[in-house]
């Protein structure tokens, strides 16, 4: 019995971690979007929401759902009045999924050992193989041109579609 309660116990801990690491890979994207705007706006107002679903938590900047599967940056006031500033926001969130990216190869095929006397080095490796492959997912479910198939943001237009639409002078 208490074997059964181990590998419980594990399997718990394991699909805390994976939650973690979608909604770490979902949220630092939708920061992006936020790091892109105040870039490009000068405003610091904004909210982004993470998941859908049963509300987790709620604070002025952020709104956190139990199923962290998409997201949404969403400014406070609208002062995206250029092509510009449109275009840097949208583009801050592949961005720091590209760089996410570059960082998690760099982690997994650049011959870093991980050794811990904590977690087997084996697992380190699942969750750095998972996170790489969550953000290559949202990275290229963000800028290929089209809509988005899942969750809140169901219907909604990735951020590569308003990018060429921002570029034709069609902004939504």
């Amino acid at each position: 019995m208490p074997g059964v309660f181990a590998v419980t116990i594990e399997i718990f801990v394991c699909l805390c971690a994976v939650w973690v690491m979608l909604f770490l890979s979902t949220f630092l994207h939708e920061f992006g979007h936020a790091i892109g705007y105040m870039i490009s706006t000068g405003d610091r107002h904004w909210h982004i929401r993470v998941g859908s679903g049963k509300k987790l938590l709620e604070t002025k900047r952020l709104t956190v759902k139990l199923m962290v599967f998409d997201g949404y940056f969403e400014p406070a006031e609208n002062r995206i009045d250029s092509k510009e500033k449109l275009i840097s926001t949208l583009s801050g969130g592949p961005v720091v999924s590209l760089v996410l990216v570059i960082v998690l190869l760099f982690l997994r095929c650049g011959g870093t050992s991980f050794n811990s006397g904590i977690i087997a080095s084996s697992a380190i490796e699942f969750f750095i193989n998972f996170a790489l492959f969550c953000n290559v997912f949202i990275l290229i479910s963000s800028i290929l041109p089209g809509h988005y198939f899942f969750g809140e943001i169901k219907g909604m237009e990735t951020d590569g579609m308003k990018i060429i639409n921002a570029m034709k002078g069609r902004e939504k």
